[in-house]
């Protein structure tokens, strides 16, 4: 009897489990590139925005990334030098493989002469689903010109506000901690010193209604249980959840910032 009653309660819990927009959506990749998980202060020149996809929802979405969410810059002058053969062979294949993980750029960007007014960003508006056991490659290209994969998972971000919202271009996309204060601490897996963007109030872009964002998390070191929120920007964060960490990355954080 008392295995039967274990048995209902079980199906009870699975039957009750919250059923989202990102269950049935399955993220596909044939890479070769092995995985591995950032260390602290790893990244210094790399490129890569995290960001896998932005549209209408589809069952299968390959796991490609905009390196970047601002258009690449001007090429150089090439007065007075030739590029060897080998530059040019050499151009041709980091290009293929560059390919091969990467989209092209970020077409959504939008300037304004005038500030923006963007959308405060709530539960109201966006519904966000953290897949923290899925692990999937987040792919950067480093300063030597390789691509690297990161071990991460993902996040999805709805539209189910109904209206177009203006988003800021950001690139937070990160952790906030429940500290041993019980506070909620932002995580950043390194001390970099990030400077501002004069001009971030006259860029933004469209996120259509229904549509969604796919994005990637890196895991930290560590196995220290703990509670995490995940941010889509530094003021719209998850619902808790669960993963580890290494306290020391806790105790490497430049300053200190905490959110409600």
């Amino acid at each position: 009897m008392n295995y039967l009653r274990l048995l209902l309660i079980a199906l009870l819990l699975v039957g009750c489990k919250k059923k989202t927009f990102a269950d049935e959506i399955v993220l596909t990749t044939n890479h070769k590139i092995k995985m591995k998980i950032q260390e602290f202060n790893e990244g210094i020149g790399e490129y890569g925005s995290s960001i896998i996809y932005i549209g209408k929802i589809q069952d299968s979405i390959p796991i490609k990334y905009y390196d970047s969410m601002f258009p690449p810059p001007p090429a150089p002058p090439t007065i007075g030098h030739i590029k060897t053969q080998k530059e040019i062979n050499d151009s041709i294949i980091f290009n293929r493989m560059r390919d091969k993980y990467f989209h092209s750029e970020f077409d959504r960007l939008k300037f304004s002469d005038k500030p923006v007014k963007f959308d405060s960003l709530t539960h109201d508006l966006l519904e966000i689903v953290v897949k923290p056991n899925d692990t999937i490659p987040n792919f950067v290209i480093d300063s030597a010109i390789n691509i690297k994969a990161y071990k991460s998972f993902p996040v999805f971000v709805k539209n189910i506000s109904g209206k177009k919202l203006k988003m800021v271009v950001d690139s937070f996309r990160g952790f906030a901690i429940l500290n041993e204060n019980k506070k909620w601490q932002i995580i950043r897996n390194n001390s970099f010193y990030i400077c501002g963007d004069a001009m971030y109030k006259h860029k933004y872009w469209v996120f259509n209604p229904s549509e969604i964002i796919v994005y990637a998390v890196n895991y930290f070191h560590g196995n220290q249980k703990a509670h995490f929120k995940i941010g889509l920007t530094p003021t719209f964060f998850s619902e808790e959840c669960d993963g580890t960490i290494d306290p020391k990355i806790i105790k490497k954080q430049r300053d200190a910032y905490f959110i409600k």
